[in-house]
């Protein structure tokens, strides 16, 4: 049976003898995949969470959960609210992975939201390391 990817995430499913993966999916094993490369069962449902898990990209952030960040100018997800996902999925991630997947979800943001707009107009010429470094620079790799 494959083993479903979405991002940093690896399915181990119920019906599954290979559970090398990272994700513990409880419900429906995925079959496929939608247009958004997110795994999805047989009745097509998608096998992630939009309104728990911030990988996803019409999850929705909360207020309390944003910061303003002085390099975009306006408020992003915070880096703790996103960590606090993976470690209750009992899945290590990296400050700048962190940074990342904060990055990946604002791209899927609508184009005229402030971060958005912000990332684009300020960074879009830069790789992601720099962006990385520009918009968290207490991460910046030694």
């Amino acid at each position: 049976m494959e083993q479903y990817k979405y991002g940093p995430l690896v399915y181990n499913t119920t019906n599954s003898d290979d559970d090398s993966g990272n994700y513990y999916w409880p419900g429906e094993p995925p079959v496929a995949y939608d247009d958004y490369k997110i795994p999805v069962d047989g009745k097509g449902y998608q096998c992630l969470d939009a309104s728990q898990c911030p990988l996803h990209p019409d999850y929705k952030v909360t207020d309390t959960h944003m910061e303003h960040n002085e390099a975009l100018g306006c408020t992003i997800p915070t880096l703790d609210h996103f960590n606090s996902w993976f470690e209750d999925a009992f899945i290590k991630a990296e400050p700048r992975d962190l940074a990342f997947f904060v990055l990946r979800w604002l791209n899927f943001q609508l184009d005229d939201s402030p971060a958005t707009s912000a990332l684009y107009e300020k960074y879009a010429q830069l790789d992601i390391d720099d962006i990385i470094n520009a918009i968290w620079p207490s991460l910046k790799a030694d």
